[in-house]
């Protein structure tokens, strides 16, 4: 869902979209405690300054120089980047490098109390891009925009302790969790994955209500989150409310249709996310995706991601672009899953492919038997007589102009007819037929009961705890 304004699509509702559609626009970090005296106004002594050679020669009068400081940041949460700035009490000159490629850009401006406005070139001296933002408390927080505002980046950044070497990678900050309570004497289960800039997606199935709600939403740095909880429409059924600040547990409220609730949710399982990152002067690409303990299922995401981002460095290689502002990261692709069902027997979800020099996402679904570590297949769920992909044709043709958008938009309706469902997860209520991902309307879905199903499947199935 999951998506970021790496993209000039409004993607990334997001990624992205993962599992998976989330929003294929989209950085939140643990507050660090301000320094006890403003750095900014306590300048370390001239000869720490003029150590820094290649600093110092960005002044006319290197003694001026008052501080030389580092950070180490990310670009919206992803792209890992070093900074060096020095400052002479007006202007503000220094280094950015992206730290997979090594790629470095010149930064020239000024810091006028906390308001940073720097100038980004190459090494031939062109104008690549401009940050502007605050310095403030030890953390660098700015928009970054290409040469011509058509592309725009969230930079975050916190200054370096003398000896410090931070572990910055882009799984930073990112995490899974299982969260468990009862509700009105029966069980709730809520899923959530939190990637880039906080945002937050996943799901919450409330066994009272009968139904598995997808949640949109964010947290910020001290773990206050707003999670939308939507009904297969695309309707909000209510808000959630609450911290996580301390994953172990939340209290989360919800307010929606004139009902207020409360969960009182525990953690029951965290999971780490696999995670990959290159930038450099024309290009970014990144994926994150979920790891659990099912080494078959690990390995099976690992090489789906693989395999992407092979062909990312393919096409990017074969393109050739100039190394010019006017392709100043121009060619842009992102990753990410989404989690439809995960219990102590399944695991199913989506892998979102969204690439710039493609207008449509691609895209894969995937059902995993964690008793196993093996894809579920149609041949695993149903009996062999029955024409599985014929009754479902059917079932979407039927359905589909149910939708919220079939009835009054004609391109809506020619996408649906063009790409159809062609993937399918299983969730608790039944088995969900879904499209790729789409920048505008987002993944759409269509559930079919296990009830209608029931007739047709082997007794035997890998989900026959969920079939009533």
């Amino acid at each position: 869902m999951i998506l970021s304004r790496r993209f000039a699509a409004p993607v990334l509702a997001l990624v992205c979209c993962i599992l998976l559609a989330p929003g294929y626009a989209f950085s939140q970090k643990t507050k660090t405690p301000p320094a006890k005296t403003p750095p900014a106004k306590t300048p370390p002594s001239a000869p720490a300054a003029v150590k820094d050679t290649a600093i110092a020669k960005l002044f006319e009068k290197p003694s001026d120089i008052k501080w030389v400081r580092y950070f180490k940041g990310r670009f919206d949460d992803v792209s890992v980047v070093d900074i060096a700035l020095g400052y002479d009490g007006k202007n503000c000159r220094g280094y950015l490098n992206y730290s997979k490629s090594g790629d470095r850009f010149r930064l020239d401006g000024t810091l006028d109390g906390k308001i940073l406005n720097l100038e980004e070139r190459d090494g031939s001296k062109a104008i690549t891009g401009r940050l502007r933002g605050n310095l403030d408390k030890r953390r660098i927080d700015a928009e970054w925009t290409n040469h011509n505002n058509s592309l725009g980046s969230f930079l975050d950044a916190e200054e370096l302790a003398p000896g410090q070497i931070p572990n910055y990678n882009c799984s930073e900050n990112k995490w899974a969790g299982r969260y468990i309570t009862r509700f009105n004497g029966a069980r709730a289960d809520m899923i959530l994955i939190r990637i880039h800039n906080g945002s937050l997606y996943g799901y919450l199935w409330v066994e009272s209500d009968a139904k598995t709600y997808d949640l949109h939403g964010e947290m910020d740095r001290e773990g206050n989150y707003e999670i939308e909880a939507l009904l297969p429409s695309g309707k909000m059924a209510g808000l959630l409310q609450g911290n996580l600040k301390n994953l172990q547990s939340t209290d989360c409220n919800w307010v929606g249709s004139g009902e207020k609730r409360t969960f009182k949710f525990t953690q029951r399982n965290n999971y780490q996310l696999g995670c990959y990152d290159f930038a450099d002067y024309n290009s970014s690409y990144d994926a994150i995706y979920p790891l659990t303990n099912c080494k078959n299922c690990n390995t099976w995401l690992d090489q789906q991601v693989n395999t992407w981002l092979t062909e990312c460095k393919a096409t990017i290689a074969a393109q050739k672009k100039q190394r010019i502002p006017a392709n100043r990261s121009a060619q842009r692709a992102t990753c990410w899953a989404e989690i439809a069902c995960l219990t102590e027997n399944l695991l199913s979800g989506y892998l979102t492919y969204s690439e710039t020099w493609n207008k449509q996402s691609r895209g894969q679904s995937f059902s995993f038997d964690l008793r196993s570590g093996k894809l579920i297949t149609f041949d695993d769920l149903f009996n062999k007589s029955f024409n599985i992909n014929g009754w479902l044709d059917d079932f979407s043709k039927r359905e589909s102009p149910k939708l919220p958008h079939y009835g009054a938009d004609p391109e809506y309706r020619e996408w649906l007819a063009r790409e159809g469902f062609p993937m399918f997860t299983l969730r608790r209520e039944g088995l969900e037929l879904s499209t790729l991902f789409h920048t505008q309307y987002g993944r759409q879905t269509l559930l079919v009961p296990y009830a209608n199903l029931k007739p047709y499947m082997k007794k035997d199935n890998p989900v026959s705890d969920l079939v009533k």
